[in-house]
């Protein structure tokens, strides 16, 4: 499934398939009673890798206290949130302020803060006590560190035009322990986002791509504790697209996790407020594919969605496959909560070995510990 990633459009998918002779259809061949135990036990290895990295990840993030610094050093970032980035709300189209980025050069010894000198970037040295080497992270809004520089945008929620926030196109991001060049972690970001309708020269907090590559090792160089290969999302008014490649504490070729995948979903749309095709999009189809793996375990989930209802929402599916180690389970129907018991699936069908069929639903509450916050 690596091999996947790599194509970018269903085009090239389609392409494939019409070229190669379709593979046969995997058969069912898990009971629900095994299916139920994989689940579990994938769920605890996922929650055990993840608390390893929580570990792990203690002490990196110093305790600092701002004092000294000017209000320009001090601003947050925008929030990329997706709920933020995604809502809409009612218009008001006079700008008031903007926020830019934080910048400037500052220091920080034993948690005590104070700006040393100006900076394009936003770079913190720190440390714990006075005669320990420093720590650096940097903050490269316009990515110039790595190349030729790429120049920041003003950008707005669509429901909101008083306030605009200092949004990057590219920036590159590092940190590193000792400050001897060999940074231990770093990142870039790139985005293209779409323009405003209602500010001339601005942009809507809405992305048309974006993407992010990184890594983060430790600081004795014992593991790669995070590896993002590829994060990926593009937006345009027929097609949705989440791309991601993601390994966690890795050591050689062998990572405690490894996820990767694609999301797809193809729709309509008609600009909303300030230019918007997110307000506006309507989705009828799409394809997921999912594939995880632990030291133990792994997991490979597909499907194709052939239409998406609304009020209520109800997503029929079709050529649903989920494989976990070796064994297999099928599923096709409609994923829903039409008794409003707060457990999707009554009207889903999976399949199981020896013919046996059993409705999502069912499956969460008999094998999965699931509770109905309701009776229908």
């Amino acid at each position: 499934m690596r091999k996947l990633a790599r194509f970018t459009g269903l085009g090239l998918i389609g392409l494939l398939l019409v070229a190669c002779p379709m593979q046969p259809t995997p058969q069912a061949n898990a009971t629900p009673q095994e299916t139920g135990q994989y689940l579990q036990a994938l769920g605890e290895e996922i929650q055990q890798v993840i608390q390893e990295l929580k570990n792990a990840l203690k002490g990196f993030s110093p305790e600092l206290s701002m004092q000294g610094l000017s209000p320009n050093s001090l601003q947050s970032i925008p929030e990329l949130r997706l709920e933020k980035l995604f809502s809409i709300q009612p218009l008001d189209i006079v700008p008031l302020a903007t926020q830019n980025l934080p910048r400037g050069k500052i220091e920080c010894i034993g948690g005590n803060c104070n700006q040393v000198g100006p900076s394009d970037d936003w770079e913190l040295r720190f440390k714990q006590q006075a005669t320990d080497p420093w720590n650096k992270l940097l903050a490269d809004w316009d990515a110039s560190t790595i190349g030729t520089p790429s120049p920041t945008v003003e950008t707005h929620q669509p429901y909101s035009t008083q306030n605009t926030g200092e949004t990057p196109t590219k920036a590159f991001f590092a940190v590193d322990f000792g400050e001897n060049g060999s940074n231990e972690g770093q990142a870039t970001f790139t985005a293209r986002w779409r323009p405003s309708t209602c500010l001339s020269g601005k942009y809507l907090l809405e992305p048309e791509s974006l993407s992010l590559q990184g890594f983060l090792d430790h600081p004795n160089g014992s593991q790669r504790l995070v590896d993002l290969a590829k994060l990926s999302i593009t937006t345009s008014d027929t097609r949705l697209a989440l791309d991601w490649n993601l390994s966690l504490l890795t050591q050689g070729n062998d990572s405690a996790l490894h996820t990767q995948g694609q999301v797809v979903v193809n729709g309509t749309s008609t600009p909303g407020t300030c230019g918007s095709l997110l307000e506006n999009f309507n989705a009828s189809s799409g394809e997921v594919s999912i594939d995880l793996s632990t030291h133990n375990s792994s997991l490979h989930l597909s499907f194709r969605v052939t239409q998406v209802e609304e009020s209520p929402l109800r997503i029929h599916i079709q050529d649903g496959l989920m494989r976990v180690n070796s064994k297999v389970v099928t599923f096709e129907g409609i994923l829903d909560d039409a008794n409003n018991n707060c457990i999707p699936g009554e009207n889903l069908t999976l399949h199981f070995a020896g013919g046996q069929t059993m409705n999502l639903e069912t499956f969460f509450t008999q094998h999965m510990g699931a509770q109905p916050c309701n009776e229908p």
